[in-house]
């Protein structure tokens, strides 16, 4: 265990420390008892878990969902960080950032090389190393703006979630930043049998899935009748596929007559805004991503790379603890071999560094923003090295 302000960070001893920190964790992000426990009961025992001790009493807590997340192309080990809190009356003393501090510890511990998060403090995680990753929006569309071209095959009722699994990679592995999701986390977010309200369909095309949606029906609140279907995944690989969840959907317009996209369902600029009528796709509200590279050598030899690549560099990556990770890096024939160096001309902030990564941000921006100091050609190839990366975490957890 590790010392901290007020207290004493190390993982969970037995059950009590489970269910203090269940508590703590439902007060803050304002759940009810029996959805925490839900929760709790589904990720515990695949979570790395850190908690911080003050006596015999869990006063703060993380976890780290292990999983994989892709970035060019392939997936990278990854701990996707959720349940960060600490306990109102043990506030201002510190101990979100000793909690941090101990699951970064134990995540690399595990060897894994990227942590994303969704911030509740873009500042406190930023002072930790995170950066900006992405955005995300929720977007409510006419249903009627939805019916479009009528599309080839058919609709299928709760389709086989090992079909939904193909097409979710596939179509996920375009972007850089979607959760590869392990057998576990599918039980989490696809319960067998669906609960109630919800529904999951998918659209077949000479026998083969390549649509999938799951949504919600919940009660207005601006009318007294129908019903408001929320969805909660979306996935399609072509464009008979998503013509052809779209009419689904539209086909509940007299009840439903908007149809809400829950955040990250779909990216920035859905595939939908093209094939709609109207320019009447409403962003409904924002949010954003961050992402820590925990292991720079790991994270640059685990992604893709363009396979016209013929480069090497050598970074100075800075935390904002002081320490630096010298890392020397190979690129060519689509991969990248790095190894821990001793210097580099590319001296880059960790924040920055991760914000590259995850093709968030332009070398050539961060160095204008003064994040980054490089030669002008070291600049160009990082950018080059990145250029085809689009950055969409459509996983929240």
């Amino acid at each position: 265990m590790t010392g901290a302000a007020g207290g004493v960070a190390g993982p969970p001893r037995h059950d009590g420390d489970w269910e203090q920190f269940t508590a703590i964790e439902g007060q803050a992000f304002a759940t009810s008892r029996e959805a925490t426990e839900r929760y709790i009961a589904a990720v515990r025992d695949h979570a790395i878990a850190r908690f911080v001790f003050d006596a015999d009493r869990v006063v703060a807590g993380a976890l780290a969902l292990p999983c994989n997340e892709i970035a060019g192309g392939r997936p990278v080990s990854a701990g996707a960080v959720a349940s960060v809190c600490v306990a109102h009356e043990a506030r201002g003393r510190g101990l979100g950032r000793s909690v941090m501090s101990s699951l970064v510890a134990a995540m690399r511990g595990e060897g894994l090389a990227l942590a994303p998060l969704w911030p509740s403090s873009v500042t406190f995680y930023r002072h930790l190393g995170w950066e900006i990753a992405g955005e995300v929006s929720a977007f409510a569309v006419p249903s009627r703006a939805l019916r479009g071209p009528t599309a080839s095959g058919q609709a299928v009722r709760d389709p086989d979630l090992a079909e939904v699994r193909e097409l979710r990679s596939a179509v996920a592995g375009r972007w850089c930043g979607p959760i590869e999701r392990p057998a576990w986390w599918w039980s989490w977010r696809q319960p067998e049998p669906a609960p109630d309200l919800t529904y999951r369909y998918g659209w077949r095309e000479a026998g083969r899935l390549t649509g999938f949606v799951a949504f919600r029906q919940e009660r207005p609140t601006d009318r007294p009748w129908g019903f408001d279907i929320r969805v909660s995944d979306f996935w399609a690989a072509t464009s008979g596929g998503l013509d052809g969840l779209n009419g689904l959907l539209a086909a509940n317009g007299s009840l439903s007559p908007v149809i809400h996209f829950d955040h990250g369902v779909l990216p920035t600029t859905p595939d939908l805004v093209w094939r709609v009528g109207e320019l009447n796709v409403e962003t409904t509200g924002t949010n954003a991503w961050m992402l820590k590279v925990l292991d720079p050598v790991g994270a640059l030899e685990q992604s893709g790379w363009p396979a016209h690549a013929d480069e090497h560099l050598t970074f100075a990556i800075e935390e904002p603890s002081g320490s630096t990770h010298h890392v020397s890096a190979e690129f060519a024939g689509g991969s990248a071999h790095a190894t821990a160096g001793d210097s580099g001309r590319i001296r880059i902030g960790a924040g920055a560094f991760s914000a590259w990564f995850a093709g968030a941000i332009r070398a050539e921006t961060a160095a204008r923003l003064g994040f980054l100091d490089a030669g002008p050609d070291d600049v160009a190839t990082m950018d080059m090295l990145t250029a085809e990366r689009r950055p969409w975490l459509p996983d929240t957890f």
